[in-house]
């Protein structure tokens, strides 16, 4: 069970956060969250399995026997406004320092931390800021991760103002692409009128794959594994080498191209873009961080698909921005064959992530699907279902991979 404690002076916004606890439990959206009302303190207090936090909107000072809050949230502007710049370097420099709201050409802007650098999203227009506030205690309480908060959050406070909706018991979660921001990245078409500061190169959309040959995806670790799953009937495989300090990494991605072309199946390779570029590869598949360090251009140029790993609402709109061949929606269970700093998705919040992508770029889902559990993940409406150790470790790879299809492939 998760705690939210408001204070004493935020109590209006139990109007606006009861209603949202509703489709979160209807949905399984997280654990069953408690909230409370503490007079003592001027600080929300949020925890859940995985985390305690304390936040304060707009510098509320916490008195000398209370701790700094996790977060200071700022969500009140008045003019005249700091430079954009400015307030990026100060979040850069500054874990909790959160910016909601903040005034931008043609919108507005939210603004966070994250590994030394300022994260944002940008929106046309704010919605309801009270509707915003409660979204983003809620979402923290339900254990989303401070980006996935801020961007449902928006989405929630400009679907509720657009609706004229009330805390009633219906509100819907947010789930339509309109009312969600954009990420703010090199490829935002207003990067330079916002006046965000990067240093990355823009990039063009990547070459399109064939999304029927998608259903199902393997993942293993060695060419010959690349060989046997395409033998038994996969058409769709990536390449997965953790350890780039194998002797034979370059023989190894060398050798399941050329499967790949043999069997005219579209396989991936994991990270080293650089050596599927010079192999002349179907595609390569990148994990978030490596937005930052690959050689997008380069890879686009080159003709490669790009397929890009997801955690959650704030790294699928930023893998959106850089149009995909298809994106890694995960980890959707528990898994021990990566380690992973996310928590599971769940299947429902898979379903809900399925429906902001639409049909705007294939997805498949990864992390700890079996066989049993394949056919509740293909109903989400996911393009394709990724297996590892589904395949990789039962007694009779081809019997798994057949029964696989089975559930997974269309009239298969």
């Amino acid at each position: 069970m998760s705690t939210l404690s408001l204070p004493l002076h935020l109590m209006p916004l139990l109007m606006h956060i009861e209603p949202l606890l509703i489709p979160a439990e209807l949905y399984q959206l997280g654990e069953t969250v408690t909230v409370t009302v503490n007079n003592s303190e001027p600080l929300i207090h949020i925890k859940t399995m995985t985390k305690e936090c304390s936040l304060a909107f707009n510098f509320v000072a916490a008195d000398e026997h209370c701790a700094s809050p996790t977060y200071q949230i700022w969500d009140q502007w008045l003019a005249p406004f700091s430079e954009l710049a400015e307030l990026q370097q100060k979040v850069a420099a500054d874990p909790s320092l959160v910016l909601c709201g903040f005034p931008a050409s043609d919108g507005c802007i939210d603004i966070w931390h994250h590994q030394g650098q300022a994260r944002a999203v940008s929106c046309h227009h704010s919605g309801a800021s009270e509707a915003q506030r409660a979204m983003l205690l809620v979402a923290l309480a339900l254990d989303y991760p401070l980006e996935d908060a801020l961007v449902l959050a928006r989405a929630h406070a400009r679907s509720y103002q657009d609706h004229n909706q009330h805390a009633q018991g219906e509100l819907i979660w947010p789930s339509k692409a309109k009312v969600f921001p954009r990420a703010l990245t090199v490829n935002h078409p207003q990067i330079k009128q916002i006046g965000w500061l990067t240093d990355s190169q823009a990039v063009a959309p990547f070459a399109a794959l064939d999304a029927s040959q998608l259903d199902l995806y393997a993942l293993v670790d060695s060419s010959d594994w690349i060989e046997r799953v395409l033998q038994f009937g996969v058409n769709s495989a990536q390449l997965r080498i953790n350890n780039p300090q194998v002797s034979d990494l370059e023989n190894q991605i060398q050798s399941a191209v050329a499967a790949g072309e043999s069997a005219s199946a579209q396989v991936f390779i994991n990270d080293y873009w650089s050596l599927a570029i010079k192999y002349h590869a179907y595609g390569v598949h990148l994990g978030q961080d490596d937005l930052d360090s690959a050689h997008l251009a380069a890879i686009q140029q080159a003709g490669l698909r790009l397929g890009i790993s997801t955690h959650g609402y704030y790294e699928i709109l930023r893998a959106l921005e850089y149009q995909p061949s298809y994106i890694t929606l995960g980890h959707i269970f528990t898994t021990s064959t990566n380690a992973m700093s996310s928590l599971p998705q769940g299947v429902s919040r898979l379903a809900l992530y399925q429906k902001l992508i639409g049909d705007r770029v294939p997805t498949v889902a990864i992390g700890g699907i079996t066989i049993e559990r394949a056919a509740k993940v293909r109903r989400t409406g996911v393009t394709g279902v990724a297996v590892v150790s589904a395949i990789t470790q039962a007694v009779d790879p081809a019997i798994a991979i057949t029964e696989l299809r089975n559930i997974v492939v269309p009239n298969f």
